[in-house]
This record gives C-alpha cells, sequence and structure tokens, in this order.
C-alpha cells in the first residue's frame, strides 16, 4: 500500500464516478519485483490447472487502480494476454467484488426464471472479494468494479500475462492440412 501511495502522490482531484490507474509498467519497477514473482508463479499453476503445453506466462503489464468513494471500473476486458487478474490490496469493509459477463452476445435472449440466481443459469458472475485475495481470469473476459460506496479508497493491482514465446508456444495452428506441403504448388 506504501508503495501505491507514494506512486500515487500526488493525486489529482477526480471528477465522481472516475477512478486513478498508475501507467501500465509498476511490474517493470523494483519495488514490486517480489509482486511480480508472486503473481508469475501462481500464473504457472493456473497454466497447469488448464493443462496448457507452456506453463510460463510473463507479465505483459501492471497498474495500481485506486477507486475512490464514488469510484468504478465499467465492462472492459484486456485485449492482447492470455490472462488477467486483480489482487486486492484494501477493500473498505474488508469486502468488495468483481462481476464477470457471459460473453455470448445472445445469452440474454433465453433466460428463463430461476428460484435463485447462479453461476450456472445466469449471464454475470459476481465473485465476492477481500484484500489478499489474487483472481485470475481470461483476458478476453469482460468484467466490472461496482461503485465503491463507501467513504474510504478501494485499492487493488491489476496485471496481464503472455507467452514469452507466443508465436511458437501459443500461436501454432491446431490442425494439419491433408495435402504434404511439398506437393503444393
Amino acid at each position: 500500500m506504501a508503495e501505491i501511495e507514494a506512486l500515487a502522490s500526488p493525486r489529482p482531484v477526480l471528477p465522481p464516478g472516475a477512478n486513478w490507474q498508475t501507467d501500465p509498467m509498476i511490474h517493470r519497477l523494483p519495488q514490486f519485483a517480489d509482486f511480480v514473482g508472486l503473481v508469475e508463479r501462481h500464473a504457472a499453476v493456473v497454466a497447469r490447472f488448464l493443462e496448457l503445453k507452456s506453463t510460463e506466462l510473463v507479465m505483459s503489464g501492471c497498474w495500481a487502480n485506486i477507486n475512490p468513494p464514488g469510484g468504478r471500473n465499467s465492462v472492459h476486458s484486456h485485449p492482447n494476454n492470455f490472462l488477467s487478474g486483480s489482487y486486492y490490496v484494501s477493500l473498505p469493509g474488508g469486502q468488495g467484488s468483481i462481476t464477470f459477463d457471459d460473453p455470448r452476445p445472445q445469452a440474454h435472449v433465453m433466460m428463463p426464471p430461476s428460484t435463485c440466481r447462479n453461476a450456472y443459469n445466469s449471464n454475470v458472475v459476481t465473485l465476492e472479494v477481500k484484500p489478499g485475495r489474487m483472481v485470475f481470469f481470461p483476458a478476453w473476459l469482460g468484467h466490472s468494479v461496482p461503485i465503491n460506496r463507501t467513504g474510504q479508497d478501494r485499492v487493488s493491482i491489476a496485471f496481464n500475462l503472455m507467452f514469452p514465446n507466443y508465436v511458437t508456444d501459443a500461436s501454432p495452428a491446431l490442425w494439419r492440412g491433408t495435402v504434404p506441403v511439398a506437393d503444393q504448388p
């Protein structure tokens, strides 16, 4: 928290509903080296869980978010990355949430009534978080953070992860042609 406060000082006065972010480069600062190592080690665990051939992921961007009272993060995704995540530094009242939206454009067309909305019958999933928790998710998945309705700042560190050798590790075609290459014109 002290390192984030140092980066944020002096912080400009923000209009209602706005949030403050550092540039997405704090992973390059020596004071965040231990944090980067922690994230990359846990990202390898996620990659193993997903049974990926390459489990090495490196941080491609990292930034601090400060949501003052009334601040929020609208629905967005993180292009050109494989995984994204957030580490929760300070949450007023010790609780917070992140909401993930169903990426299917027509998911709302068929929403039968249910006795209780949950992760299996809804097109929105909200995950409750607390200080010290780290959450990983696909970078393409739309997500948002609700309005901070407390009188204190909500602080998190967001990050993106990508394969260090994307062309060789993750982008080769998943199929083979039926005509041998030597026989093609």
